[in-house]
Parts: structure tokens; sequence; C-alpha cells
């Protein structure tokens, strides 16, 4: 073979092996690429023209029982700057600029101050919020200033239009800081209990995208519908919460007392009309008061009185103990006793005492509600009663149990014959209030029951859910009858009569009240709980009303102290629904 042959066969041969080593390497760099990180430059690639969007589902609206909004939703803007990039774009004159958007920034967001700006734009952060939920005249100024390096971002918030109208009722929102993809969640009241509801569900949407990130008709897309939110209808009427509410504050100031509830519910049904404690918190800036304290300054001023706030309840309570026996027939509104001021026991139980020692005589079982004896309930409930009926009563009345309204609440205490350490010092004592913890919710249902012919009804503050245009409407519920209908007219009989002896009225109507003054154990006689609880009109009892003042120095009593603000509110609910007088004389001049 010739050299030149030779020659030209071996170039062939360095060729031909240098296209294999070359396909090797790219058959191996194909594979690299296709095989290895396939999947993740696919994820990539799909990451820039794909997006996943939240849709998030309104929360429900809350209604009161006229239809008036007590809570909705308002879209407001949140700001945002961009330090990092404005660095980058003006290495050089970086601080003017920073100094010319913090003036223009100010000049509408005058609420941050200067500082506050120029630190923002200091970080090293590719973004920094710097105002949250600005109004809509702040967006639009914004807006037309055309500002670089700062934009705005829609974001829902609860709003509750009354402020602290029914403000432990409702509870209220906690936004989510930073994550407008997590659902808001309730904290107490309405807002907590029905969450879920009134949140809803968020749903999603993907699509292909172009370059600007608008979704491409033609383009691929899937979407995951929102779950709407329910909305809910209560039974409270704003008109009377707003004129309970104020008139409970102003009452807690007059008497100078720690704080205060009250509450309306509607005999024949059981709906709460109104609730309220003070003091109290504007949900919108529910923050605000996190240090603030409600009842006797010991629960968080969120927490509604009315169903966590247990007290003793003093004698408002010698009512139950003389619904019990008269349901009985163990005594007659007639019968009598010889009330020395003091009653002693032969079984070792503490001799019961009357408000400073004060004995009253011969005096019928009118009499004994009349003059708040403390001898007289306890005598019937220790030689007419005993342990055997009186408890099963106190439990058919509701004492002990929670109703299931909102949480938190509490069901109470009291200790009966069947619970350890209990004594007959128990019975006597609870027999005109201490000795047993209630809640003002509590009471004012075995009153409504009392009122009632007896028939106890499970109070409830919803009225009506709506949840995608399907209606659940609350329908007055019976929880059971507790006292026979004979025994309710001839309780409501002698309430009357301790309405008139209390100088306890409203104009053109019968009233049937009790008042209780009840000390506490441990602390001087002067330190008192001072409530009130009845109905009117008495001759057909349409409304139960309890009020009930924590500590209150300017006046201890019952009577005095809660009697105005009970009186007050009873009139303001037979104006506001046009009920008719029972006791028209009383209008005559």
């Amino acid at each position: 073979m010739s050299t030149e042959l030779r020659r030209a066969r071996n170039r062939q041969m360095v060729i031909f092996l240098l296209v294999c080593t070359g396909m090797v390497v790219l058959s191996s760099r194909l594979y690299y690429w296709q095989i290895t990180n396939g999947p993740r430059l696919a994820a990539a690639a799909n990451a820039e023209h794909i997006q996943n969007q939240t849709v998030s589902a309104p929360r429900g609206l809350i209604y009161d029982a006229n239809g008036a909004l007590l809570a909705t939703n308002v879209v407001r803007d949140d700001v945002y700057i961009e330090p990092s990039q404005l660095v980058t774009d003006y290495p050089d004159a970086y601080q003017s600029e920073r100094d010319t958007l913090v003036q223009k920034l100010h000049s509408v967001l005058t609420d941050t101050s200067l500082g506050t700006l120029k630190n923002a734009l200091n970080s090293a952060s590719p973004t920094v919020r710097i105002a949250t939920s600005i109004t809509p005249e702040q967006s639009q100024k914004l807006q037309n200033l055309h500002l670089p390096y700062t934009f705005l971002e829609p974001r829902t918030w609860r709003t509750y239009p009354g402020g602290d109208l029914a403000s432990q009722i409702l509870g209220y929102v906690q936004e989510q800081d930073g994550a407008s993809n997590v659902v808001p969640q309730g904290i107490y009241g309405i807002e907590k209990k029905y969450n879920t509801l009134l949140a809803g569900k968020s749903g999603s949407f993907t699509a292909e995208t172009d370059l600007n990130g608008n979704p491409l008709t033609v383009g691929s897309s899937s979407e995951q519908g929102v779950v709407n939110s329910a909305n809910i209808t209560l039974t409270i009427d704003s008109t009377i919460q707003y004129e309970m509410q104020q008139a409970l504050t102003q009452r807690v100031k007059e008497m100078n007392a720690e704080s205060g509830s009250a509450i309306v519910l509607n005999v024949k049904t059981g709906a709460i009309v109104a609730m309220a404690g003070a003091p109290s918190f504007d949900p919108n800036n529910y923050g605000v008061y996190a240090a603030n304290n409600g009842c006797r300054n010991q629960l968080q001023v969120y927490s509604n009185p009315v169903l966590y706030c247990a007290y003793e309840p003093g004698s408002t309570m010698k009512v139950v103990t003389m619904a019990a026996a008269l349901d009985l027939h163990l005594i007659k509104p007639t019968d009598t006793i010889d009330d020395t001021g003091t009653l002693s026991f032969a079984d070792g139980t503490p001799a019961v005492s009357n408000w400073e020692g004060k004995g009253y005589g011969i005096e019928t079982m009118t009499q004994v509600l009349q003059h708040s004896a403390n001898v007289g309930a306890a005598w019937v409930a220790t030689q007419k009663l005993g342990a055997q009926r009186f408890y099963p009563y106190l439990a058919n009345f509701g004492f002990g149990q929670a109703t299931g309204v909102l949480e938190p609440e509490s069901a109470g205490l009291y200790r009966s014959n069947t619970d350890p350490g209990w004594s007959p010092s128990d019975l006597a004592r609870q027999s005109f209030g201490q000795s047993i913890l209630v809640t003002p919710l509590q009471m004012a249902v075995a009153y409504q029951a009392i009122a009632n012919g007896g028939t106890m009804m499970q109070p409830y503050l919803v009225s009506s859910i709506n949840s995608n245009g399907h209606a659940t409407t609350t329908q007055p519920r019976v929880k059971r009858q507790i006292i026979h209908a004979a025994t309710s007219k001839t309780l409501t009989q002698m309430l009357v009569s301790v309405a008139q002896s209390e100088h306890i009225s409203v104009p053109g109507y019968h009233v049937a009240i009790k008042t209780g003054t009840s000390t506490i154990q441990g602390l001087p006689d002067t330190n008192t709980d001072a409530s009130v609880a009845g109905y009117l009109p008495a001759s057909n009892p349409q409304f139960v009303i309890l009020v009930e003042l924590d500590h209150p120095t300017a006046s201890i009593y019952g009577g005095s102290a809660a009697g105005p603000l009970w009186a007050n509110i009873a009139q303001q609910l037979m104006w506001h629904y046009s009920i008719p007088p029972d006791d028209p004389a009383s209008l005559r001049p």
C-alpha cells in the first residue's frame, strides 16, 4: 500500500474517531439535559408561563334581626416599596432618589413618619410593606402620583359598621399578616363559633400565561370553584342593643361599678333581643384592647360577661325557691312565718340572718319577697322543700348547665346533696342566692320560664343561616316545662307586688321583678353585686330583662343601683315594639 493511501486512511480514521467522540459527548449532554434534568427544566418552564392563583371566598355577612349589617367586608390597599431595585437603578444617586421618594410618600401616608420610610428604603429586601389598609382616598392619591418602586396590593378586611355595637356577641376576625392565601380566623363570639361557615372555602385557577402574566385564551386552564361563605342573621335588634349598651355603660360609670351586664330575652321564643357587657371594645381595632379587662377586671374584655361572668345572684334566686315550693303546693302566698331576723338550726347549720339582722315579724310569703328576707327564703328551703325537692328544681331551671348559645360560656357552679363537701348550710344559703354561681343568661332564662307559664324555651342568638341560597331558619324550641302555669300566674302576682314595694315602674305597665344585692364572701358587706331581674307586661309577658352591676359603690343595692337601668330598658322595649299598656290607669295625671 502506498504511503499516500496509508495517510489518507489514517486521516479518515482520525476523523471517524473525532466524529464518534463528538457523538458520544453530544449524546451524554442530551441525556443529561433531557433525562437527568428534564423534569426540573420542564417544571421551571411551566412556572414561567403557567400561573396558579388562589381565588378567595369573601367572608360571610352578619345581619341583625331587621337586616342591618353588623359585620361586612371592605377592600383596602397595602403599600409596598422595592428598596433593592432602587439601589440597582441608581447606584450613584441613590440617596437623592430615596429622599425624593420619601417626601412624596409621606405627603400621602402622613401617619407614617419620615424616619420609618427612610429605614424601609434602606432595607436590603426586595419588597417592604410600609402601610396597611390605607383609605380609598390615599390609594387614589398614590395612583395619581405614579411613584416608581411603589405598588399597591388590595386586601379584603373585616369591618364592623357599628363600631363596638354588639362586639362581645360578634367577636372579631384576626387577619393573617402577609399571607393572603391563609383564611383569616374568627376569634370569640359569632365569628369564632361559625368561622367555617363564614369563611367559605377558597378556590384556585391555573392557566397558561403570556410574558405579561395574562391568561392565554388558547392555552389550557383548570379551575377549582370557590365554596361561597354563608351569611348569618342574628336575633339581635340593633336599636335596642344600642340603647341598652349606651345606658349600661353610663350606669356603670354613674354607680362607679367595676363592670356590668344586661340581657333582654323574648319570653315566648327564647330569642336574645339584646345582650351587652361594659366595658366593651371596638372589633375594628381589637388589638388596642389587648390589655383591657372586663368582668370584675378578671376576664379579657373580649369575653361576653352575660355568658361567662358567673356571680352569686343574691335575692333574685329567692324567686326560684318560691317557685319550687308553690309548684309542689307546700306554701301559698298568704302563708306566714314569724321573722325575727335570724333563723337558727338544730343540726348545727350556721344561722341565717336578714340584711343587717332586721326582723319583719309576722310576714306572708309575698312579703318575704317584698322584704327580700333571707330568713323567709331559708325557712321555705329547709323546712318545706328540703334537699330532695329543692335540687331537682334547681337543675330543671338550668343552673350548673351551659346553654350552648356561644363560647366561651360558664356553666355556673353549686353543690347539691349528692356532691362531696355539701352541708345543709349550702341548702339554706342557696335559697337566697349565696353558695351558688350563675351567669346572667342562666338567671334570665329561669325568669323566662316563670314568665312563660312555666315553659322554658331554648335561648338562641342566630335567627337564620343562608348558605349558597339555602336558608336554614331557627325555630323556637321548648326545652322543658319547669312549673305549672298556675304557679307561674301566682308567682307573677307576687312579683308585681315586689315591683310596687321597690318603686320600680314603667308608666302604663304592670311589671314583675325581683332585686338582688349579693355580698361577696371574704369582702366587706358594702362590696356587692347589684341586680334586677323581671318581665313585662305582667298580664301578658313579652320580654325578660336582667341587669347586673359588679361592685357598685355609689349605691350598693340592687333596687337603687340597677333598678333605674332596668326600668329604662323596659320603657325602650315598650315604645320600640308598640306593646299595648296593661295598666292604663297609671298613665293618668
